[in-house]
């Protein structure tokens, strides 16, 4: 009986720290996620105002900076 309980401690062991190993990818999972949403408004924001910006010329009919 004290080996059966030995064997179950010890799987309750691996366990939690499969648990605490996955909640800890999620996390970091979580923050890029979050960082790609925030950059993706910010292009979406952008792109909005460069069309709304009433610019008649399209981007690769601009000269570069250095003309």
């Amino acid at each position: 009986m004290q080996e059966r309980l030995t064997e179950v401690e010890i799987r309750l062991a691996h366990i939690d720290q499969s648990v605490t190993e996955l909640s800890d990818v999620i996390y970091a999972q979580q923050k890029l996620i979050t960082g790609l949403e925030q950059t993706c408004e910010e292009l979406r924001q952008r792109m909005q105002a460069s069309s709304d910006g009433g610019s008649s010329q399209a981007p690769e009919d601009e000269k570069p900076p250095h003309y």
